[in-house]
């Protein structure tokens, strides 16, 4: 499977995935189309992604970017932690 940008009659680019089984290109899925560059070229990642997520294809540098953000969210927020009050034993 892989995404391809395919020309259109009116002058615009469609951006799909495609399955090729038996020398015959299926259409899996259509992610859009558009005349600008900028927004097939956001239309071809997006496709890149999904495709990667459909497949289970797993991203290495996206999972250690994910890590560090939340390793840096959780050291942030325990940072802010000024104290902590033990209530609950003075309840009984």
């Amino acid at each position: 499977m892989f995404v391809k940008k395919k020309k259109n009659r009116s002058g615009t680019t469609s951006v799909v995935t495609v399955s090729k089984c038996n020398g015959k290109s299926n259409y899996v899925k259509t992610l859009g189309s558009s005349s600008d560059a900028s927004e097939i070229e956001n239309l071809y990642q997006h496709g890149k992604k999904w495709l990667s997520a459909y497949l289970g294809a797993r991203d290495m540098f996206a999972e250690h970017t994910r890590e560090q953000e939340e390793k840096q969210v959780t050291e942030r927020l325990l940072g802010n932690i000024e104290n902590i009050l033990l209530n609950g034993t003075q309840l009984t």
